[in-house]
């Protein structure tokens, strides 16, 4: 189902139901409230009055081209004409006064239904996240690099996301100056918009694109860090996730959403350890998660006295990719605050990057649709009709 808030606008001539409806608004994660002159109107939630005649040819075009997402109508009545106009035209939602929280809800799951039903169906960008089931491993080394690598292939297509807690590094790695943190969008998520996302994003002088983490704060809930990653999967062909091991009873979202899950290890017993209960404790959740994941073995050196074929057979499933040690090259680029693949792109670690980031095939650019449209006012002050009528609260018409 399609995840995005659904921006809402009133034109309600009862100031009570008006007011009921803007706090049933407040109280859903799912919507929010606009202007009748923003640049976007979402769901118009409309009163028929004295001015319908006029009103509803505009309202009924604002639909057709886009401009409105879906009307409700609402009100004391359902008048069987205007009705029978609004059904032929597309309208199927009337909303009876007083307007109830359960038939406010099931009309917005119909629309977000039809939405995900209409919507282009041009592929989203791609999550890949990377996870270790400790810190040290090289996790982060290999997140930055791996999004650099793919960034050079369509600057400003890819972006980086700083999830690991209770601070991420990904800004030291890339002598990365910032304003913004995926934390600024949490404080109020209703606003979240492609336009907002975008002006909160640092950009890297190689043109990637990042959402650093912000310092000492927790985990965004769950449906925060969904909208979060969905809306940089529309603006995004490849969104690379720097995430901290899973903690408590459940996967988190990047995790959870990923379309490959990138685990790094290496060749140490209690290495192997902590990976082979990571894999299981992810598997135990989400078992999709098994086509989906991926081992790397990182710092692997010649005389290691664990051998990768070795550790494969440990962890009973195949270790993909081999990055080799290269320490003196790694902290030479880290302490310069530049990414080893532009560093030093002739090591062997920096090959081996490259060599993931071809096997992850990135996808064509296509076309995105825009999120919203921009329409004129589209009605005026209406006046309240006092007559009664069929009880049709919630109705889909």
């Amino acid at each position: 189902m399609n995840t995005r808030i659904i921006p809402i606008t009133l034109a309600l001539s009862d100031k009570e139901q008006n007011k009921r409806i803007e706090q049933m608004i407040a109280a859903n994660h799912m919507v929010r409230l606009v202007d009748d002159d923003a640049s976007e109107m979402g769901v118009l939630i409309y009163e028929p009055g004295d001015q319908v005649d006029d009103d509803l040819p505009h309202i009924i075009h604002a639909l057709e081209s886009g401009a409105a997402e879906d009307v409700y109508l609402a009100g004391n009545v359902a008048n069987p004409e205007v009705l029978i106009r609004a059904m032929r035209s597309g309208i199927r939602e009337f909303l009876q006064y007083p307007i109830e929280e359960n038939d406010f809800r099931a009309a917005l799951m119909r629309t977000a239904m039809r939405g995900s039903l209409t919507e282009d169906q041009g592929e989203k960008g791609k999550i890949f996240t990377l996870v270790g089931g400790k810190s040290g491993l090289g996790t982060t080394t290999l997140a930055v690099n791996l999004a650099c690598c793919l960034n050079a292939q369509a600057p400003g297509r890819t972006v980086l996301l700083d999830m690991r807690r209770p601070a991420g590094e990904v800004p030291y790695f890339l002598d990365l100056k910032y304003e913004y943190t995926w934390g600024n969008l949490t404080e109020d998520i209703t606003r979240l918009d492609s336009t907002y996302l975008t002006s909160v994003m640092a950009q890297h002088e190689s043109g990637l694109h990042v959402l650093p983490g912000p310092s000492g704060t927790d985990r965004p809930d769950e449906h925060s860090l969904l909208l979060i990653l969905e809306q940089l999967r529309r603006l995004y062909d490849h969104v690379i996730v720097d995430t901290s091991s899973p903690q408590g009873d459940s996967i988190p979202k990047e995790v959870e959403q990923a379309n490959a899950i990138i685990m790094t290890l290496q060749l140490s017993l209690p290495c192997l350890a902590r990976t082979s209960k990571l894999v299981e404790t992810i598997r135990s959740y989400d078992p999709d998660a098994e086509r989906r994941l991926h081992l790397v073995a990182n710092r692997v050196t010649k005389n290691s006295t664990i051998g990768v074929s070795e550790a494969a057979e440990v962890l009973e499933r195949k270790i993909q990719w081999i990055i080799p040690e290269d320490g003196d090259a790694t902290l030479a680029a880290i302490n310069q605050g530049t990414p080893l693949v532009i560093a030093y792109p002739k090591s062997p670690v920096s090959k081996a990057i490259h060599s993931i980031a071809k096997s992850l095939a990135p996808r064509p650019k296509k076309t995105r649709k825009g999120l919203s449209l921009p329409f004129g006012s589209l009605f005026r002050k209406k006046t309240k009709s006092s007559d009664k009528n069929d009880n049709l609260a919630g109705a889909t018409l």
